[in-house]
């Protein structure tokens, strides 16, 4: 699969816009979990967009296929941390419903840029 740049991939757009929300939004948290909620939902959400952006940096397309897995465990671990905060009533249901859904498409895309990454390699 030939990708000029990750900033063209859907996936990584909405990834972005995932990453930005879960920042903006833990900006609101109490400082007492600043080191290890905040900081490890930050790092989870960061890294959906981040492996994606590395992996279209490899010329290989197994090397593409394993960040893809990279996001989309770092993809399941912001959905439970997300999951978490709601539980401590950090976040807003409304919010909670917003970061669920687009997690929810993320979620649906991967596989899909994974299958066809598969198809172009046969």
């Amino acid at each position: 699969m030939m990708i000029k740049s990750y900033r063209e991939l859907n996936v990584w757009q909405k990834a972005d816009k995932l990453a930005l929300d879960v920042y903006q939004l833990s900006d609101g948290f109490p400082k007492k979990y600043l080191y290890d909620l905040t900081s490890q939902l930050r790092r989870a959400a960061l890294s959906v967009p981040t492996n994606l952006a590395e992996g279209c940096a490899s010329p290989h397309s197994g090397e593409l296929l394993q960040f893809i897995n990279i996001s989309r465990r770092s993809l399941s671990e912001t959905r439970y941390l997300v999951e978490f905060a709601d539980k401590l009533n950090l976040i807003s249901p409304e919010k909670v419903t917003d970061l669920d859904r687009l997690c929810a498409e993320i979620g649906k895309m991967l596989p899909a840029l994974t299958r066809s990454i598969k198809r172009q390699k046969e």
